[in-house]
């Protein structure tokens, strides 16, 4: 049984990703968008750059309301400009549809007007923190408002910054968001942190080296850039400042933005920050680029369409939000003739096959796994007897360990997901059929039961995430089930949503940015049957092409671009890799098997 997870970066996007990437902040998204800012007059322009070349286009659609001083936030499939000056302040949340590069206002705005604020994202939702309302004295705001992505409402988030300010700018890690400096008035160099898991806020006590307002961030897999600004006595600011997410601690980095200036916005790539536009003065429609690799700075050729400042940006486009440049799958343990430890490797960039070296510290077969950006963890599964271990897989050295914690209980036949933060391992069999779902943080490698289950128990399932939801599919009750049951990460509670196109088990799924794969199984008989899950609205279809070969008790793991189905029981055991092309949802045979035949192995991908 498969199992695959995404988690979507910033992150690894965010290992980028390396994403969800998760993420993650952005994985590996393709287009970065500046939109509004002032010209003058202010502007609802929406300048497309493209991560591919540096390239610099208009797509098309501006903003519905010219306007600056606004934040901007993103999921994998849209962007949110929120709030900004028009004026007078606005609570306006205008959305851009990344497919089709289109505006609209999705209905819910802001709780109140406000401009010069910021903003991050988990997976699950956007926080649109401090800024100014005019009409308030003092005018400066320490409110943070959250949108859920899942819905497009907005709510204030109980928690506060430390002090109300605008200008200010913000980054997210997998598991924070960090909003910096600021004016209060006076200019600050303090960072707060928003914890995405219960969403408070806490000052971790390294602030930016000088106090300034007017900045933009960036993040990577690893840290946070905050560039220029203003500040009292230096006036305008090329220098960039480094937070690192995992201590969180500040320094300045040796290279510079080109020019010194502040009100400028800034979003990612996998590999880069692009910081544009801002006022130097005069208005500048300079794009500058930061290498993550190596922290130098250039100036990319093309600019924006237009001078301007006090504008907002965000990344978007193909593959955001995921484990990011995924580069190996690894397909763990499995049954032969007996139970097996082995863990082969599969190269996504030549999908070549070899053994790294390091198989499972035991043989187990009908087993599960997760990952994170750092590990994969195989769990469960079925030895000598049932067993609760948890392997883990050091993606850096390819060495397996126990690092400690157990399940709550020993089955097999389960199948599990990853968010960002956590592995979710649900159903199985011990005897008798178990609906439990374990959670692994992914922070401290313990275990808990977080209280839902699977609305019924079962065996024989396969599971898929998307950036917000994991979604269990078919299984054994017995009699063989079609049920999705969707795990929403942001407050762990349990929905069916919908069915399989028929009822089966032992089968295996992957995940796109957009879909997740359901394929194989028995039902009986064997199928190679691939049902298609949108995550956009929970809808299941069949695109068409199948696997080359059915069978059942097969694992599967995920690229950027394609999904790999491995192993399985077709009469014997089979070696057998089909890949499906995400781009045309094809299915063909790459040519490189596993290792050996075997069934009831577990698969996942860094």
């Amino acid at each position: 049984m498969a199992i695959f997870s995404l988690n979507e970066v910033r992150t690894e996007q965010i290992k980028n990703i390396a994403d969800d990437n998760f993420e993650s902040w952005p994985e590996s998204a393709t287009y970065g968008y500046f939109g509004g800012g002032e010209s003058p007059p202010y502007v609802c322009t929406i300048d497309r750059i493209d991560f591919s070349n540096d390239t610099r286009s208009v797509p098309g659609t501006g903003l519905p309301e010219a306007r600056g001083r606004l934040a901007a936030t993103s999921n994998n499939n849209y962007g949110y400009f929120g709030g900004g000056f028009a004026p007078p302040n606005v609570c306006t949340i205008d959305r851009l549809d990344f497919s089709n590069e289109t505006t609209s206002a999705p209905g819910t705005g802001l709780p109140q007007a406000r401009s010069s604020l910021a903003a991050v994202s988990s997976n699950s939702y956007g926080y649109f923190g401090g800024g100014q309302n005019t009409a308030e004295s003092p005018p400066y705001l320490d409110t943070i408002d959250r949108i859920d992505f899942s819905n497009e409402t907005t709510s204030p988030v109980t928690a506060t910054l430390s002090q109300g300010r605008s200008g200010l700018a913000a980054v997210s890690s997998s598991s924070y968001g960090y909003f910096g400096g600021g004016e209060s008035p006076p200019y600050v160099c303090t960072i707060d942190r928003l914890d995405f898991s219960n969403d408070t806020v806490t000052v971790p006590g390294t602030g930016l080296p000088q106090g300034r307002s007017g900045l933009a961030a960036v993040s990577s897999s690893s840290y946070g850039y905050f560039g220029g600004g203003e500040s009292p006595g230096t006036l305008y600011h090329c220098t960039i400042d480094r937070l690192d997410f995992s201590n969180d601690t500040t320094s300045p980095v040796t290279a510079t933005l080109s020019q010194a200036r502040r009100n400028l916005a800034a979003l990612s790539s996998s590999s880069y920050g692009y910081f544009g536009g801002g006022w130097s003065p005069p208005n500048v429609y300079t794009i500058d680029r930061l290498d993550f690799s190596n922290d130098t700075t250039s100036a990319v050729t093309d600019t924006l369409s237009q001078r301007r400042r006090n504008l907002a940006a965000v990344s978007g486009g193909a593959s955001q939000r995921i484990k990011g440049s995924r580069t190996y799958g690894y397909f763990g343990g499995g049954q032969t003739s007996i139970s097996v430890c082995t863990i082969d490797r599969l190269d996504f960039s030549n999908e070549t096959r070899s053994l790294p070296g390091t198989g499972l510290p035991q043989g187990r077969y009908d087993l599960a796994a997760v990952s994170s950006n750092s590990y994969g963890y195989f769990g469960s599964g079925y030895s000598s007897s049932y067993v609760c271990t948890i392997d883990r897989l050091d993606f850096s050295n390819e060495t397996t360990s126990v690092p400690g914690d157990n399940l709550s209980q020993a089955r097999s036949s389960l199948a599990a997901v990853s968010s960002n933060s956590y592995g979710y391992f649900g159903g199985g069999f011990s005897p008798p059929y178990r609906d439990t779902i374990d959670r692994l943080d992914f922070s401290n490698e313990t275990t808990s039961v977080p209280g839902t289950g699977l609305p019924q128990a079962r065996r024989a399932l396969a599971a898929v995430s998307s950036s917000s939801y994991g979604y269990f599919g078919g299984g054994n009750a017995p009699p063989y089930v079609c049920t999705i049951d969707r795990i929403d990460f942001s407050n762990d509670t349990v929905l069916d949503i919908g069915d399989l196109s028929q009822a089966r088990g032992s089968l295996a799924a992957v995940s796109s940015n957009s879909y997740g794969y359901f394929g194989g199984g028995f039902a009986p008989p064997k199928v190679c049957t691939i049902d298609r899950l949108d995550f956009s609205n929970d809808t299941v279809t069949v695109p068409g092409t199948g696997l080359p070969q059915e069978r059942e008790k097969l694992a599967a793991v995920s690229s950027n671009s394609y999904g790999y189905f491995g192993g399985g029981l077709d009469g014997p055991n089979v070696c057998t890799i089909d890949r499906l092309d995400f781009s045309n949802e094809t299915t063909s045979v790459p040519g490189t098997g596993l290792s050996e035949a075997r069934r009831a192995l577990a698969a996942v991908s860094n």
